[in-house]
């Protein structure tokens, strides 16, 4: 067994015992600390697009610009949440914007006088009736939804 001077022990394994200790508590502070604040710069993000998320509800103003397709056109795909929305008269419908036939989610168009979507990836058709078959797979997937003011409530299965 060799031998070595307290000293070159000292040397060589304090500074190695010292940075483990400090730099793991150090490490774990600092990942609490920007955990907190990734998750709070999430929801900002969301309140500042007009829309807050918790859990499987989704809140929407519909006075953010972010919605202003909802009344001008009557229809919008929120591809944040990914979900189609529709305003017939006064009321909502909401639903999830996967297309039954191969899942594209962004080449939604919308037909309100037939009240269809059309998927552009294959130009089927699906009905907002929530039961009806779409030309090509199954209906769309509804979402259920209320109204309160100025604010869209939109609950995912």
């Amino acid at each position: 067994m060799k031998k070595i001077k307290r000293r070159e022990f000292i040397n060589k394994a304090c500074p190695k015992i010292a940075m483990a200790l400090i730099g793991f508590s150090f490490l774990e502070a600092c990942s609490k600390d920007s955990d907190d604040l990734m998750l709070d710069e999430s929801i900002k993000l969301e309140e500042n697009a007009g829309y807050t998320v918790n859990g499987k509800i989704i809140e929407i103003d519909l006075l953010h610009p972010t919605f202003s397709n909802i009344n001008s056109e009557g229809w919008m795909n929120f591809t944040a949440q990914k979900i189609l929305l529709v305003k017939t008269g006064s009321s909502y419908s909401a639903f999830n914007n996967s297309c039954p036939h191969q899942g594209v989610r962004s080449k939604w168009t919308y037909n309100s006088s037939e009240r269809t979507f059309l998927c552009g990836q294959h130009n089927n058709s699906y009905p907002t009736d929530c039961e009806s078959q779409g030309t090509n797979g199954g209906p769309l997937q509804c979402y259920t939804i209320s109204k309160f003011g100025n604010t869209l409530t939109v609950t995912k299965p």
